[in-house]
């Protein structure tokens, strides 16, 4: 069994949360006094779940002890390495202390994560850290984002995606996904093996990368704490918008968790010497569609936001409790005063009578939200008329269809809704130039143009606008039936 020193033992117990006194000497020990048990004392049922479980924590635990174990050796070596230069300072061929010396130093994952731990104030154990290769880290990603989204949810939306011309054609976008958060964060928290993997330098993709881990850590600390609560995949796949909200709610808390503590700790500062829109940055090595990668940034750049807006309201207790009462939709992310207010609107669903066209029902299904909306409008619009045009959005729902006889793109439909008129004459306006540009037309509601069949329409007491992209003739006039 392994021996721990009283300093070890005493991290542990912080982590854990312990608030007992504890006082350790290194005192002779002593006899042990006899204590009588009581004939009456029944012996303790402990069922085999029990025991099961009790082992469980054991081995987590002792995997935990003998992590710390090796970083508090790998402590103590770097300690006496220091020591040495310093005690040779002075003395001739004394070798001289460069800046490769600390940036050979391991970072300290451990000390890390209990400091970001004590700011945020979470009790819990630090993350067991280990080093693999990025394409490891990419393959954990993957394996995750495959069990939030499942049944292939994702290819269906990337061809829902582009049948509405959004998109050059249909992809598995969730390698790519995989990809780019293994360049965001520099690793990724397993939560079956239990591991905070770090990406090895050596295979990084670039220096941004691994600069990144802190964010990781910081990300995969809470993961850990309120994935289970914040992700649930037993209860199916999330529309797109809410998926988009609650991902930017745990991606801004680790933003902000993470800037917080490079406040207090200036050496741990991001060193990323390439800026985010520069074509080498690890980001943008990863061959995403532009409508795609907007989306997947969009937890990161308006996350952090809105957990800023959050903590300045009632501090990490405001955060805490918003994972049990996560954000429903992009729009209380992008404005966190709709999230905060204690007369929160209930989502607004758009029902139709039937979703069969021709007897079939529609491979997808989804909502796409505020800012999927603001994205499209923006390829072709000034971002003014764009986030005009999306403004007054309450609700929308896209269907898409297979279509048959070799078509190179599925039938979808669109279907918007907004507040009053006014909202939805602002949103028609900028769709209909985004179509006029695209389709290089003379700006009609409805045409047939490159073997697609178009049309944008009012309905709904021209509070709603319908966006109509079919293969066919025929399938068009069908759905125009069916959305009307």
């Amino acid at each position: 069994m392994m021996k721990l020193n009283p300093a070890t033992l005493l991290i542990i117990l912080l982590a854990l949360g312990g608030g007992a006194a504890l006082f350790l000497t290194e005192s002779k020990p002593e006899t042990p006094p006899v204590v009588a048990l009581k004939p009456e004392a029944a012996p303790i049922d402990v069922t085999n779940s029990a025991v099961e479980d009790l082992k469980k924590q054991i081995i987590l635990l002792e995997g935990q002890i003998e992590y710390l174990q090796g970083q508090n050796d790998a402590l103590k070596d770097e300690n006496a390495q220091m020591i040495q230069k310093l005690g040779m300072l002075g003395m001739k061929d004394a070798p001289k202390m460069t800046l490769k010396d600390e940036e050979d130093v391991a970072p300290d994952f451990v000390g890390m994560g209990l400091e970001m731990m004590k700011m945020r104030k979470l009790h819990a154990l630090p993350l067991v850290t280990t080093s693999v290769s990025q394409e490891e880290v990419e393959k954990v990603i993957l394996a995750w984002l495959k069990r939030q989204q499942p049944n292939e949810e994702g290819k269906k939306l990337a061809r829902g995606l582009a049948a509405l011309g959004w998109i050059p054609e249909a992809i598995d976008p969730l390698p790519m996904r995989a990809a780019l958060l293994a360049r965001q964060l520099g690793g990724w928290y397993d939560d079956e093996s239990e591991t905070m993997f770090t990406i090895d330098p050596s295979t990084a993709s670039g220096p941004a990368v691994t600069s990144n881990e802190p964010l990781g850590i910081a990300f995969g600390q809470l993961l850990r704490e309120y994935g289970d609560i914040l992700y649930q995949p037993q209860h199916g796949p999330m529309k797109t918008d809410m998926r988009l909200a609650r991902d930017s709610l745990i991606a801004g808390d680790a933003a902000l968790t993470r800037f917080l503590h490079s406040l207090q700790n200036p050496a741990s500062e991001l060193k990323d010497d390439l800026p985010a829109e520069d074509p080498d940055h690890p980001i943008n090595q990863v061959p995403m569609p532009a409508y795609l990668r907007e989306l997947a940034l969009f937890p990161f750049n308006r996350g952090f936001d809105f957990a800023q807006t959050l903590h300045s309201a009632g501090n990490f207790a405001q955060l805490n409790s918003a994972y049990s009462r996560p954000p429903i939709s992009t729009a209380e992310v992008i404005e966190p005063e709709m999230y905060l207010d204690p007369e929160r609107l209930a989502p607004v669903e758009i029902q139709l009578d039937d979703v069969k066209l021709k007897g079939v029902l529609p491979y997808l299904d989804d909502c796409l939200g505020k800012f999927a909306c603001v994205t499209a409008l923006r390829t072709y619009n000034t971002d003014e008329d764009a986030a005009l045009g999306a403004r007054g959005l309450v609700a929308d729902r896209l269907l898409a269809w297979v279509a048959d006889g070799g078509a190179k793109r599925d039938h979808a439909a669109w279907q918007t809704l907004f507040m009053d008129k006014s909202a939805a004459d602002a949103f028609y306006k900028a769709m209909l130039n985004s179509l006029k540009q695209r389709y290089e037309t003379k700006g009609e509601s409805e045409f047939t143009t490159q073997g697609r069949f178009v049309s944008l329409l009012r309905n709904r007491g021209d509070a709603g606008v319908v966006l109509i992209e079919a293969a066919s003739e025929e399938s068009r006039a069908a759905l125009k039936l069916l959305m009307k």
